[in-house]
């Protein structure tokens, strides 16, 4: 009855000899997109693909040296080949004997017009992008929670330097619904504001796994992000638009962990360093001070320093001790005990009240005072208007206007005809003004 199963190894090689005596397989033309492209050994190997599926291909060394140029991911190639089987792995691919190129793929192009485009507006200008914190302590990571990229960035950061809080912002980084998923994750990390810097990752990948990073809206999010980012996507040889509006882009989701930290043990090796540069110099440093000291106290006036320094700190001993028995301290507190006590005597003196009585005597004499002013005033007034009215009684001016007048000569008053020279001028004064006149001669009095 067993007889009739065959083993797994029996029907690989049926499956073999199928493959290699149909005569379409072993000599077959076809057109496809190349991408997870890669050299080992002067072998390439890379998948072959269109819209729908793919398949693995090899082109080995000896054909490949016959090429006139280097195939790239994205380019379209028509291809000669064999369909062989991988007997052990159960598996087939293209052997491929020759391969022309016809073309960039639609993808590719694609990639490369969104890239000119956003190149043109200024979103990979290096200027404005932001900079990545030195010893960032808060890391957002946004990549998928199951695959190698968290592990490998963990892991590194871990090594490197464990102080570092990760936070995880899960999302798809493959298929269609991937670049929506990526945004809404940018979008959190943004709006909660828990990190210093935001790591956007995803492991190796052909150019097509590696195409939802290629999205013009997230571009546009990844440059408008007010927390820095970089993207560790792929491997060294893949870029993204991605890696080209981010404020740094790392080879490998292990470099972009290595970029935002520091390795501690290069920091510890830092700090030994500068702590022995700070040894060495202070050591210097103390040096030269004690060839300085030695050589000032060579010198004929410091010869006796040390007997001086010895005087001067029993001398310091001496006011030490005077000053803790004559201490401050001592003096004011005394000084409060009897302002406290004259306070208290003050306080039963009642010098407010005193002061208040002394206010109210002071008011009173006041008011006298006004009184007796106000009287004094009065009685100065009344002598004064007495007074007027004698000087206006007995006012030469007054008596003038009945007729009297003053007669001057040689500017002195004449009161006496006798005192008349009758060769200078008399000038007579009136009520309201002055007539000089010309004596004559004296008349006699009737």
């Amino acid at each position: 009855m067993e007889n009739k199963y065959l083993t797994v190894s029996a029907l690989n090689r049926y499956l073999a000899y199928k493959f290699d005596t149909d005569p379409t397989l072993r000599n077959i033309l076809i057109k496809g997109e190349i991408s997870n492209f890669r050299v080992s050994g002067g072998h390439l190997y890379f998948s072959l693909k269109d819209e729908l599926s793919e398949i693995r291909a090899i082109m080995f060394a000896g054909a490949a040296r016959r090429l006139v140029f280097m195939p790239t991911d994205g380019m379209t190639v028509m291809i000669r080949a064999q369909v062989i089987v991988y007997q052990k792995g159960g598996s087939y691919n293209l052997n491929v004997l020759a391969m022309e190129d016809a073309g960039l793929g639609d993808i590719y192009l694609n990639f490369l017009r969104l890239k000119e485009k956003l190149q043109k507006e200024g979103l990979f200008a290096e200027e404005p992008k932001l900079k990545i914190p030195e010893f960032p302590e808060r890391i957002a990571v946004i990549t998928s929670p199951t695959g190698d990229a968290l592990h490998d960035i963990i892991s590194t950061i871990n090594k490197r330097f464990p102080l570092v809080t990760v936070y995880l912002y899960p999302a798809l980084v493959q298929g269609l619904e991937a670049p929506r998923s990526i945004m809404a994750a940018l979008d959190r990390a943004n709006r909660d504001g828990l990190a210093d810097v935001i790591i956007i990752a995803r492991g190796g990948g052909s150019f097509e796994d590696l195409s939802c990073f290629n999205n013009e809206t997230l571009a546009r999010m990844i440059f408008r992000s007010p927390i820095p980012t970089v993207t560790g996507i792929g491997h060294e040889t893949d870029y993204t638009i991605a890696d080209y509006v981010a404020s740094r882009r790392a080879p490998t989701p292990t470099g972009a962990a290595v970029l935002v930290t520091k390795d501690r043990n290069m920091l510890a090796r830092d700090i030994n360093e500068k702590i022995n540069l700070i040894k060495y110099y202070y050591k210097r440093i103390l040096e030269k001070k004690y060839y300085d000291y030695k050589n000032i106290t060579s010198r004929h006036h410091f010869k006796n320093f040390i007997e001086l320094i010895n005087q001067r700190e029993k001398e310091l001993a001496r006011l030490a001790y005077n000053l803790k028995v004559h201490s401050p301290l001592n003096l004011v507190e005394k000084n409060l005990t009897r302002i406290e006590d004259l306070r208290r005597r003050l306080s039963a003196y009642n010098l407010i009240g005193r002061i208040q009585d002394k206010a109210d005597a002071i008011n009173k004499l006041t008011g006298r005072l006004g009184y007796c002013y106000r009287q004094a005033v009065d009685n100065w007034e009344r002598r004064h208007q007495n007074y007027l009215d004698k000087l206006n009684i007995l006012n030469p001016l007054n008596l003038m206007k009945k007729g009297y007048t003053l007669t001057y000569q040689k500017g002195k008053i004449v009161t006496r005809l006798t005192g008349v020279t009758h060769e200078e001028e008399l000038t007579i004064r009136f009520y309201d003004g002055t007539l000089a006149v010309k004596p004559i001669k004296p008349m006699k009095e009737e």
